[in-house]
């Protein structure tokens, strides 16, 4: 009689730690990607890599006047599980894009030599603003959830691995001679971009773009997931900054342009001229370096809200 007591006693708890095991199971798949959309939001910051600005990286975000003028972009996305481990994101984003060869005045002020880079950057005296919006479509790899049944997959924190197609509009701004109005330069034709032959072509407001991102999520519910992520847009137009090639004659500004258009033009183009940093260029001088295209980046939060569309989960 009391070892059939013990005995149906031990059934009991077996049940009961079975059963509470199955329980936490289904709790940690509330965690793992299940198929279905997420909506959510991103912000952070943006950093334009061009000609105008520092020839480092560690320079770009380690001057000291890197924090006066801060570019910031954010927007909104979708994302739909197809995998635990594979995500589609179709996301929309606008801000800003901000450059200026400012960032090289205390390596200028300690350059040796004249044709130091820092201190040629510096008598350029270039700057430009950029009003971006892009659509981005990227497809997210958390390598860690290959396998849903894994241990590492049920970890609420996880890294992911990012690469897809980027199309975007920019205008770009800059600052006439000395004073600190921003005037549109698309339509400048600073370096005689589509005067004909001998100058380069006019440049595209819209441009594509390869994104490649890498970053880390946090499960902080079976419903809200946040993240930190970088993104690197390779493109395929040296015209970002508005800088690409040569400088030219300020006669041909008259020719081509009205008169009012072609004073605040040569006022640009040769901005440390006007700022009295350096002698005249001449026509045929390097404004930029038209070998490499530019591009640009963002560091952003995400938030995001999971959407139970499918709660049986397949796998």
């Amino acid at each position: 009689m009391r070892l059939r007591y013990i005995l149906s006693l031990l059934f009991l708890l077996f049940c009961m730690a079975f059963s509470g095991t199955s329980n936490a199971q289904d709790a940690f798949r509330e965690y793992v990607n299940q198929d279905g959309w997420s909506i959510g939001m991103h912000v952070g910051l943006a950093d334009l890599w061009g000609d105008i600005g520092t020839k480092s990286m560690v320079t770009h975000y380690t001057n000291n006047k890197y924090f006066d003028k801060v570019a910031v972009i954010g927007g909104l996305f979708g994302r739909y599980s197809i995998h635990p481990c594979l995500a589609v994101r179709l996301q929309a984003s606008y801000g800003t894009l901000y450059a200026t060869d400012k960032w090289n005045t205390s390596n200028a002020t300690s350059a040796t030599l004249v044709g130091d880079d820092a201190y040629q950057r510096y008598i350029r005296a270039q700057n430009v603003k950029d009003y971006i919006f892009e659509g981005t479509v990227l497809f997210e790899l958390n390598f860690m959830r290959f396998n849903p049944e894994s241990h590492n997959a049920s970890k609420k924190g996880q890294p992911f691995l990012a690469l897809g197609f980027t199309y975007f509009h920019f205008n770009p701004y800059s600052t006439v001679g000395n004073s600190s109005a921003w005037v549109p330069i698309h339509d400048l034709h600073l370096e005689g971009q589509g005067w004909g032959d001998g100058y380069p072509k006019q440049y595209s407001l819209w441009q594509p773009a390869i994104p490649i991102a890498f970053g880390y999520k946090w499960d902080l519910s079976p419903h809200i997931n946040f993240g930190i992520e970088y993104m690197y847009r390779y493109t395929f137009t040296d015209y970002l900054d508005g800088v690409s090639g040569k400088y030219v004659d300020p006669s041909e500004y008259q020719k081509h342009m009205s008169a009012s258009d072609a004073v605040i033009a040569q006022q640009v183009a040769d901005k440390g001229y006007y700022l009295g940093l350096g002698p005249k260029n001449t026509a045929g001088n390097m404004r930029g370096n038209p070998s490499t295209k530019d591009a640009y980046s963002t560091i952003t939060f995400t938030l995001a809200y999971k959407i139970n569309t499918n709660t049986r989960r397949w796998w």
